[in-house]
């Protein structure tokens, strides 16, 4: 969503809904991509293969760029920049940013939101299975919690 920020200023709203559509048509396909990847290659294989589908969003990162300068200064239209000064260095900035309490507080609460968050979608398989639920309704009922993600 930072990219959007910084890379769309006329269309910003556009962009917004594709990225948040693109992640809830994610969250449906992929309950029926990790059942069949588990068919074919056992849970092993399917969770390296998992992990390398995954791990290409860090490939997409490497491939955004910085805008130009002049370009940001005519969109901010003063001299003042949201960035800091070139004297500070980014060790300078990181010691800054985890000696704030407020952001360390932040960065934990993500980490357990994110953790109570997937622990639905980890056992809600098995949790079916375990009340006579097939896989297959198990796959449906992840596929409709994603496609209950679609604009939010």
């Amino acid at each position: 969503m930072v990219s959007i920020e910084m890379y769309f200023n006329k269309h910003r709203a556009v962009a917004y809904g594709v990225a948040t559509v693109g992640a809830s048509v994610a969250n449906m396909t992929f309950p029926w991509i990790t059942r069949f990847l588990i068919e074919q290659y056992a849970w092993m294989g399917a969770l390296m293969i998992s992990s390398g589908i995954v791990a290409q969003i860090c490939v997409g990162a490497m491939m955004l760029r910085s805008l130009p300068e002049q370009s940001k200064s005519k969109e901010a239209g003063n001299s003042h920049s949201h960035k800091c000064t070139t004297k500070q260095s980014f060790v300078t900035q990181t010691k800054l940013l985890f000696t704030n309490g407020s952001y360390i507080l932040h960065c934990l609460s993500m980490v357990l939101l994110l953790i109570s968050a997937s622990i639905g979608y980890t056992h809600l398989v098995t949790f079916a299975k375990s009340e006579g639920i097939s896989a297959e309704w198990s796959n449906i009922v992840l596929t409709a919690i994603g496609a209950a993600t679609i604009g939010r």
